[in-house]
């Protein structure tokens, strides 16, 4: 089945811009010849014209139709503004709440108030073959098809559907150099559903509609499908699709495999791999394998961390003992990616030493550590989890986590732990801080490969507006804005920093290699070569002055200069052992 013309009917079938087509059939002959005169007689009056009356006037169909019970006037009134092209969110609301007015006794639908608040009522609905159709045009699945390549930051990826390369609102769109090469990398790898984890294994992502997923399930069950890619703002990568997808929980992870398959021809590193699977990535790599090889893998009552990728690393171990392929993956994680950065762009060792980027005696768990120096000091103990949470959000400049997550006790305690213990994150997030701008509505830098991460500043709104009809309506929208709140530059410089470091592990490993974030994917055999790559990688982020660069960029202001705490960090990252682990 793998013609463009197959895809094409796919993503027809399952694409969002279907819908208004969908739609159109659905009303045709439907509609009273009142309730059609009455919309395209306002709409000839109000149109703004970026679309033409007929494109809006099934658009308006779309939109009140869509929900049975019907929505808060300012919902609809909000979205009919931006179907007309007004990018406004105010002025947006405020053409489509004219609109709303203007058609009030067209006989579509009826204004109800509902506990203060004012609803859009449908009078009618969809028949139900219409709302099946509709309810499918949730998430494209996987492309059947090799993805068209992105060569810009418009049109790759599917065959007939369209989308920006960026992801997020229309905030985040922009025509700036990003990094297709990778995305294209990323989607060439063909993937399949492993038959035993379907077979075997419960569905647990009960978010999913059961009927959609089995669906899906029987569509590409048996055949070669492909990823497509995009980026967040940051140059973060995230693959397309929800009923499939790398990016999801456990279940999800097991279900995919390469459909090019491998034999595993280092069996130590699918015993660190089953280790792994089974929670022991705090021991060392030959306490893993020493692991797995004293354990009787029949017994069905091995205390897994990860039970399904567990089972299914087993089903791979089986396969290599009959010299037979897999497309299992094995996975590890940076140990604490983000204080990783901090300690290799600071130059910190304490930090480094930490986060695996210098060797001590153990493989450290800086989250364990926090939480052991915390119960040291309190009556009670408080989880490694929980620590972890705290921990990462406070080096993003969070204060309303910790406190959330601790009681006043606690977290008086958690910020005496961590002052001094980590001095190249709270360093680093100091001068990130001090070079927030409360005159830009945009911050923007260019990392070393020539990617752009473009971060609008964005603000939400809460606003009333006064109607001499319907009296005081509350509205919450989102502008781009300068702003004084300087926490989210931070974490989006770590981020992006950390999208480059995964975007040249995809570049400098000619193996099949994805990641989710800081997670690294790829057959057992290429263990060393991840773990030296990223570590090369790191060491050469160490020897450069890619933060001062950055902060040169973002403030315009060259005469910046960052003095490391240490000039040869890099020196030992390379001697390191368990950055990732």
């Amino acid at each position: 089945m793998n013609t463009a013309i197959d895809q094409y009917e796919l993503e027809t079938t399952w694409s969002n811009r279907a819908t208004d087509e969908i739609v159109q059939k659905s009303i045709e002959g439907e509609i009273p010849i009142d309730i059609e005169l009455s919309l395209r007689c306002v709409l000839q009056e109000t149109n703004p014209g970026k679309l033409t009356d007929s494109v809006v006037f099934i658009k308006v169909f779309s939109l009140i139709l869509a929900n049975k019970a019907g929505k808060p006037i300012q919902a609809i009134a909000t979205q009919l503004g931006f179907v007309v092209g007004i990018d406004s969110a105010v002025e947006a609301f405020e053409w489509g709440l004219t609109f709303i007015k203007s058609c009030q006794n067209s006989g579509l639908y009826t204004l109800v108030k509902k506990e203060a608040e004012w609803y859009v009522v449908p009078s009618f609905s969809f028949d139900k073959q219409t709302l099946r159709k509709l309810e499918e045009l949730q998430f494209l699945p996987p492309m059947q098809i090799l993805p068209n390549p992105w060569a810009s930051n418009y049109g790759g990826g599917w065959v007939w559907e369209k989308k920006h390369l960026v992801l997020g609102s229309r905030f985040t769109k922009h025509d700036m150099p990003l990094a297709y090469d990778v995305i294209n990398t990323m989607q060439e790898i063909a993937w399949e559903i492993d038959p035993a984890t379907y077979l075997l294994e419960k569905q647990t992502n009960h978010g999913l509609n059961k009927k959609k997923f089995l669906r899906v399930i029987y569509k590409y069950i048996g055949k070669a499908f492909h990823f497509v890619w995009q980026y967040d703002s940051r140059g973060r990568s995230y693959s397309s699709g929800y009923h499939l997808n790398i990016q999801s929980n456990e279940y999800g992870k097991a279900l995919l495999s390469f459909h090019d398959k491998e034999v595993i021809t280092n069996p130590d590193n699918l015993a660190i791999s089953i280790a792994n699977h089974a929670g022991m990535d705090n021991l060392t790599w030959e306490e893993r394998i020493a692991w797995t090889r004293s354990q009787d893998l029949n017994d069905p009552n091995i205390e897994w961390d990860q039970p399904m990728l567990g089972r299914k690393a087993l089903r791979a171990a089986q396969d290599t003992l009959e010299g037979k392929p897999t497309g299992y993956l094995m996975s590890i994680d940076a140990t604490s990616s983000g204080l990783q950065i901090m300690a290799v762009l600071s130059g910190c060792k304490k930090t480094a030493e930490l986060v695996n980027c210098v060797d001590s005696t153990v493989r450290q768990d800086v989250y364990t550590t926090v939480a052991h120096l915390m119960n040291d000091e309190l009556p009670q103990p408080v989880a490694r989890k929980t620590t972890k949470q705290a921990a990462m959000t406070h080096y993003y400049n969070s204060k309303a986590t910790p406190k959330a997550l601790f009681s006043e006790t606690e977290l008086r305690v958690f910020y005496e732990v961590l002052d001094g213990l980590l001095p190249g994150a709270e360093a680093i997030m100091e001068l990130i801080n001090a070079c927030w701008s409360t005159n830009k509505d945009y911050h923007s830098w260019t990392l070393p490969d020539g990617h752009v991460a473009y971060v609008p500043v964005i603000e939400g709104i809460n606003a009333e507006y006064l109607d001499s009809d319907f009296g005081e309506i509350p509205i919450r929208y989102y502008t781009q804005t300068p702003s004084e709140n300087y926490r989210s530059l931070c974490p989006n410089i770590m981020h992006s920093v950390d999208g480059y470091v995964a975007r040249e592990m995809i570049r400098r490993c000619s193996f099949q290699l994805i990641h989710v974030h800081d997670c690294f994917f790829f057959n057992p055999n290429y263990l060393q070569d991840v773990a030296n790559t990223y570590k090369i990688i790191l060491a050469e982020i160490a020897r450069s002055d890619l933060l001062q660069d950055i902060l040169r960029q973002i403030t315009g202001d060259n005469s910046i200069r960052i003095t490391k705490f240490s000039s040869d960090l890099d020196k030992d990252i390379l001697q390191s052992s368990y950055m990732l682990s």
